[in-house]
C-alpha cells in the first residue's frame, strides 16, 4: 500500500493557491478523469476534509455524478491515520476478504466489528473484474463496508463508497476505467417529479437486446412489479430510496447485498430507458 502523506496546516492554506495548484493538475494531462481546475479543486478540497494532500485527492477521490467515491487505499489510509482505529486483514484469498476493525479504547486496541466480502456477495452485487483481480475488488468492498460500518467519521461525513460501488469500471488499483451507471439522484432540494398515478402497460415486453439487461429488466419490486414495466420517474424514486436505505449502518450484510443488487438493476434499466434502448 502506498503511503499517503496528511496536509500540512501551511500547505496550500489559501484558495489562491488551491486554484493554482489545481490549474497545474489539470493542465499536466497526468489525471484523465480532470480536464478543468474546478473539477481538480473539488478534489483537492475533498481530500484536505479527509487531511490529506492534493496528489493523493487527484488519485484516490471521484465525483460521480455529485457523490464522492474514494479508493480502497484512500479509506484504509483514513483509518490508519486517525489513531483512534485500525484494522488488520484476517483472510484474504480469490474467494474472501475479511478485515478487523479495531478502536483504541482504555488504553488498548479493542475489536470493534469484522467484515467480510466473499465471492458470492461480489456475484450478487454485480461486482465487477472478478476475473481479473478478485482479491483486489473484494478487498475493496470489505473495506468500504467496514469503514461505514465501523469508523465512519475517517471519512468526515462522506459516506464511504469506492467508485465501482458508484457504478465506474475501474482497474486493478481502483482507478475509474470508465461509468456505464447512474449514481444516486439528488432528491432532497429537487422539485416533486411529476409522476403517473397509473403506469401504462406495455402491450408486448420490448425486446432485451443483453442478458444483463433482461436479468434487470426481470427484477421486482417488494409489490411484485418488473423492473423493466415502470417508468424512469419511477426508477429514480425507487433509486432515490433505496440509496437512503443503504446510508442505514444498522443493515445486516446479507441486507445490504441485497439493495445493492437491486440498486445496480434499477440503473441498467434506467439507462436503457433514457438511451431509448428499452420504452
Amino acid at each position: 500500500m502506498n503511503e499517503l502523506v496528511t496536509v500540512n496546516d501551511n500547505y496550500l492554506s489559501t484558495y489562491d493557491e488551491v486554484e493554482r495548484a489545481a490549474k497545474a493538475m489539470a493542465s499536466s494531462g497526468f489525471f484523465t478523469d480532470t480536464k478543468q481546475a474546478s473539477q481538480a479543486i473539488v478534489k483537492i478540497l475533498a481530500a484536505r476534509e479527509l487531511g490529506l494532500g492534493p496528489f493523493a485527492g487527484m488519485n484516490g477521490i471521484n465525483i460521480i455524478q455529485g457523490k464522492p467515491a474514494f479508493s480502497a487505499n484512500i479509506m484504509a489510509a483514513c483509518v490508519k491515520k486517525s489513531g483512534r482505529y485500525n484494522y488488520r486483514v484476517t483472510e484474504m484469498t480469490d474467494k474472501n476478504c475479511t478485515i478487523e476493525f479495531m478502536e483504541y479504547m482504555g488504553g488498548k486496541w479493542n475489536t470493534s466489528g469484522v467484515s467480510s466480502f466473499t465471492i458470492e456477495d461480489a456475484k450478487k452485487a454485480g461486482t465487477k473484474n472478478l476475473d481479473k483481480f478478485p482479491r483486489n475488488m473484494l478487498f475493496a468492498r470489505a473495506m468500504s463496508n467496514g469503514v461505514r460500518w465501523y469508523c465512519p467519521d475517517v471519512m468526515s461525513g462522506s459516506v464511504a463508497y469506492t467508485p465501482e460501488e458508484l457504478g465506474a469500471d475501474v482497474d486493478e488499483d481502483g482507478n475509474i476505467v470508465s461509468i456505464q451507471f447512474v449514481s444516486e439522484p439528488e432528491q432532497d432540494n429537487e422539485p416533486e417529479l411529476q409522476v403517473q398515478t397509473q403506469e401504462p402497460e406495455p402491450e408486448n415486453k420490448p425486446t432485451i437486446p443483453t442478458p444483463l439487461l433482461e436479468e434487470a429488466y426481470g427484477v421486482k419490486t417488494s409489490e411484485g412489479k418488473l423492473y423493466g414495466e415502470m417508468t424512469a420517474a419511477g426508477l429514480e424514486k425507487m433509486l432515490s430510496h433505496m440509496w437512503k436505505q443503504l446510508r442505514q449502518n444498522h443493515l445486516e450484510p446479507d441486507e445490504r447485498v441485497e439493495i445493492e443488487r437491486k440498486i445496480k438493476a434499477a440503473q441498467v434499466v434506467l439507462a436503457a430507458k433514457r438511451t431509448g434502448e428499452i420504452n
